[in-house]
């Protein structure tokens, strides 16, 4: 099935100084180009972005259209913000939805009154759980336990609810006891962020071991632990205490901080010599001790054979860190001794078409929506607004959707590389929709 998918980002990585986002230091939206890429080139994508993001971060594999977003520049800001007006501008009655992958599960609400009302449309949902609001992150975010309402809210809205891991799922539910919550009976599963392939374009670098420390600078990453370890380290050696740099990726530090040391590197590398950096360093550091559910900078450096040193803790390990209970002492002895060979674990993702296809079928089989046979036989190269306004008079309503549905599961083409939607019978030999049968799309 041809299919359109809208996705809802929950933008992390803002720069302070330059203003503008920062997508490819921003977990979320390197596992939805992952995501993207895995998933079938006969599907559109319209991916709500902020500012300043292209097409040209999500590659060229799949047809792909970004729509400015007026996201905010606060991660919880986000959780509640929601502009229906530019959605509404982006889609049209003559385009259609069948997915909403939605990377901020606070909004789920929004978006199913938005497409229930508005456009009297039911497309899937699937959420992704980025950040569990439980007591476990309470204190890197203490003024934010009403978020968890709208976390529930979200699940027992959405139709399918995915997870980092079971531990994830686990906060995920205490919270809820916690809180007295009510929890509807939904599909759950996992999906697991991969590590990114980045360019390994040369970059000079220090003749010094380099120390990576590639997180966000912000409570939850213990940055300011690690400078002091690596401080007291280069004081506290009798020998070679110059022999190695401490490198911050995250170039939001404040100015009255300790960092400004000549044996301090703060400098974020562009796409194509990050991968450099990740495979020339000596280790790489992950300082997340308590509240943690994935990890993609740590998995960033070992992809490249870089050790990874972190706190003994159970996501630490399942995510193939080198665990210690004494970090300044582990740090010591990874400075001493020659690099060490880093090893990698693979997990299997949610497989995403299997189920949204079987869901779609569910839906439909065994049913003939009212019209439905007298719109099978309108089909000509013809376009929603076509349908429309010959059947509904200018009106959309609830019964397009499963219309729609039953065209694609009986064979009909819907030419994905048009932004309205267009069909054409079964085993249409069109030229110029070619890409459509081969499944090599074009794009914009």
């Amino acid at each position: 099935m041809n299919l359109r998918v809208l996705v809802y980002m929950n933008p992390l990585a803002f720069n302070k100084i330059s203003k503008k986002f920062l997508p490819e230091k921003d977990s979320g939206f390197l596992y939805t180009k992952q995501l993207i890429e895995s998933l079938p080139t006969c599907w559109r994508f319209t991916i709500l972005v902020p500012k300043g993001v292209t097409t040209d971060f999500f590659g060229d594999t799949h047809v792909i259209e970004c729509v400015e977003y007026d996201y905010a520049t606060s991660i919880h800001q986000n959780r509640y913000h929601f502009n229906r007006n530019i959605i509404s501008k982006a889609f049209s009655y003559t385009k259609d939805v069948d997915v909403i992958i939605n990377n901020q599960p606070e909004v789920a609400a929004n978006l199913k009154v938005f497409f229930k009302v508005q456009r009297r449309e039911y497309p899937l949902i699937i959420n992704l759980y980025h950040w569990i609001d439980c007591k476990e992150s309470a204190r890197f975010a203490s003024d934010l336990s009403g978020f968890i309402y709208r976390q529930v809210e979200g699940f027992n809205i959405a139709d399918l609810n995915l997870f980092h891991n079971q531990h994830a799922l686990d906060l995920f539910t205490q919270s809820v006891n916690d809180n007295n919550l009510p929890l509807k009976t939904k599909t759950t599963g996992f999906f697991h962020p991969q590590p990114t392939t980045f360019g390994e374009e040369p970059i000079e670098l220090p003749d010094k071991k380099i120390i990576l420390f590639n997180h966000r600078l912000n409570n939850t990453t213990g940055w300011q632990e690690i400078v002091k370890i690596c401080k007291n380290l280069r004081e506290d050696r009798l020998w070679g205490a110059d022999d190695f740099v401490l490198w911050i990726t995250d170039e939001n530090i404040d100015e009255h901080t300790d960092t400004h040391q000549d044996w301090i590197i703060t400098q974020n590398l562009p796409f194509e010599n990050y991968g450099y950096l990740l495979k020339n360093s000596h280790f790489s550091i992950c300082n997340v001790k308590a509240y943690g559910t994935w990890n993609m900078s740590l998995l960033d450096s070992l992809h490249y054979g870089t050790p990874v040193i972190a706190p003994n803790t159970p996501l630490m390990n399942e995510l193939g860190a080198d665990t210690t209970d004494n970090l300044p002492q582990l740090i010591e002895e990874y400075i001493t001794t020659p690099k060490k060979t880093a090893s990698t674990k693979t997990v299997e993702d949610f497989v995403y078409v299997d189920w949204i296809h079987q869901e779609i079928t569910s839906r439909i089989e065994g049913k003939n929506p009212k019209k439905y046979d007298q719109v099978k036989e309108y089909i000509n190269n013809t376009t929603k607004k076509d349908f429309v306004n010959y059947f509904w008079q200018f009106h959309a309503n609830s019964n397009f959707q499963k219309i729609r549905w039953k065209l694609l599961l009986d064979g009909f083409i819907d030419d994905v590389s048009c932004a309205e939607t267009t069909y054409y019978q079964p085993n249409t030999q069109i030229e110029e929709k070619q890409e459509i049968q081969t499944g090599i799309p074009r794009f914009i």
